[in-house]
């Protein structure tokens, strides 16, 4: 049974989901961000109702729109020990929350990560930049999904070659996310954002450049006509967000993936591009509480392990890789700009003209 009722007099939506509980279930109270117009909404709601049916146990949840309001509610029942589980922005730094050490050391199955970048949670929902395949495009060609970064280059020549464009992004504009991307794979990864990753990222789109990766005209492009190319299967790559995911028409979604070759230095990366979006943790009050506590372990560890459904909402092969991608990742770098915003505009100009230099050479 769900029932809903206004809270707070913001309009935020609290849901109360008993289904198939029974009377000796423990009680948890949860708050998410999973509301209103979040894609995650309905599967978060489905697990919730199913982990309820198999444990009965019975969660009252406070999901709703983070907004001031929201946020107060939040912080006095975390501070009134009535708030049990909660998935909250990365960085807040709310207090009265379990580290991730302790939880791990409680229970080592629980499903949390430790990520260096996070210091109040275990990552659940990730920002991240990745280059995107259209795998049909490749398959076409009789050319396989680049896994290295030398890969990527023989691929990217191959196509150039063929008259069919590589890589959807235009230079002149939202060129970040592209150099993001370069300089996690021109070097060491330990090395990303500083000086050796920024003159790694010029050599990466220099190799790229050279082979018409960015097809004849990058500069003079519009990254909306560049994102359509990609999109109707014009173009076989690109580098973008997670938030592409999000545009891709369902039919595409079986023949797209998301990928992160290895770098030029031949090594595999296990970090991901970009930054934490939301965290999980389980209050203080609840962990402290035995009765609680077992329900609550459960019901991390349940969400935990659905992690990559609060990510996309995509199916098939997009989908797949996606939660691959994110799973898989061992921390988050961080973003050029974050790390160098002092000079990071006259970089990446500097980049930028160089490589219209090597195009407007490669032309005459």
């Amino acid at each position: 049974m769900r029932k809903l009722f206004v809270c707070l007099a913001a309009v935020m939506l609290c849901v109360v989901l008993a289904a198939g509980a029974s009377a000796a279930g423990v009680t948890l109270r949860t708050f998410t961000p999973f509301a209103d117009m979040d894609f995650s909404a309905q599967s978060y709601m489905d697990l919730i109702t199913s982990w309820e049916t198999e444990t009965g146990n019975v969660v009252e949840d406070f999901s709703g729109l983070q907004d001031e309001a929201y946020m107060e509610q939040l912080r006095t029942m975390i501070d009134s020990g009535e708030a049990d589980i909660v998935i909250v922005p990365a960085g807040l730094g709310l207090s009265g929350l379990v580290p991730v050490e302790e939880l791990l050391a409680a229970a080592p199955d629980c499903g949390a990560r430790r990520f260096p970048s996070i210091a109040d949670g275990t990552p659940i929902r990730l920002n991240w930049e990745a280059l995107y395949v259209n795998k049909d495009v490749l398959d076409a060609n009789g050319l396989s999904v680049p896994q290295t970064f030398d890969e990527l280059v023989a691929v990217c020549a191959a196509l150039s070659q063929k008259g069919i464009l590589p890589v959807a992004n235009a230079l002149c504009e939202w060129s970040e996310i592209v150099l993001d991307c370069a300089a996690f794979l021109g070097a060491p990864e330990q090395q990303y954002g500083q000086a050796a990753s920024l003159d790694g990222a010029k050599n990466v789109l220099t190799t790229l450049t050279q082979v018409g990766a960015f097809g004849s005209d990058p500069w003079n492009m519009e990254d909306l006509d560049a994102e359509a190319a990609f999109l109707s299967g014009q173009a076989a790559m690109r580098f973008d967000a997670y938030s592409l995911a999000q545009t891709i028409p369902a039919e595409r979604h079986a023949s797209t993936l998301v990928i992160q070759p290895s770098g030029k230095d031949g090594q595999p990366r296990t970090a991901i591009v970009g930054t934490p979006s939301f965290v999980l943790s389980m209050t203080q009050s609840c962990f402290d509480d035995p009765a609680r506590r077992e329900a609550a372990l459960s019901l991390f560890k349940t969400l935990n392990v659905h992690a990559a459904d609060f990510s996309t909402h995509a199916t098939g092969s997009l989908g797949e890789s996606i939660a691959r991608l994110t799973t898989s990742a061992a921390n988050c770098t961080g973003l050029l700009y974050d790390m160098n915003a002092d000079g990071f505009d006259s970089w990446s100009e500097s980049v930028i003209a160089s490589l219209m230099s090597i195009q407007s050479g490669a032309m005459q």
